[in-house]
């Protein structure tokens, strides 16, 4: 696997975490995880980002909103969602990012 780097992207997500879901932060740092997840969720961002503005022409402020709402800006942790803190959380990310891969002009 390449050695990824932490971008400003993953400093944004690392910062809102540490701000908003100190428990998930926490609990990652003990399990040695904290780095991978950001760097995952960072990637899977990213990723979802490029699809939106450059593949289905989106706006990208709207692109934005969704792309970091997805993986990088949880919501506080008293309404953590079991589903999306950790994209580490065992799959792999193709898997992770395909079954929730938006599709523009449908609503769902």
């Amino acid at each position: 696997m390449d050695t990824m780097e932490l971008t400003a992207l993953g400093e944004k997500i690392l910062k809102h975490w540490r701000a908003h879901r100190p428990q998930m932060v926490a609990e990652l740092e003990k399990s040695n995880r904290l780095q991978e997840t950001v760097l995952e969720a960072q990637e899977l961002t990213s990723d979802l980002l490029y699809e939106l503005v450059s593949v289905q022409k989106m706006d990208h402020h709207a692109a934005w909103e969704m792309a970091t709402k997805d993986w990088a800006f949880l919501p506080r942790e008293a309404h953590r969602r079991t589903a999306k803190p950790n994209p580490s959380s065992g799959k792999s990310s193709q898997s992770w990012k395909k079954r929730r891969a938006p599709r523009r002009g449908t609503s769902g």
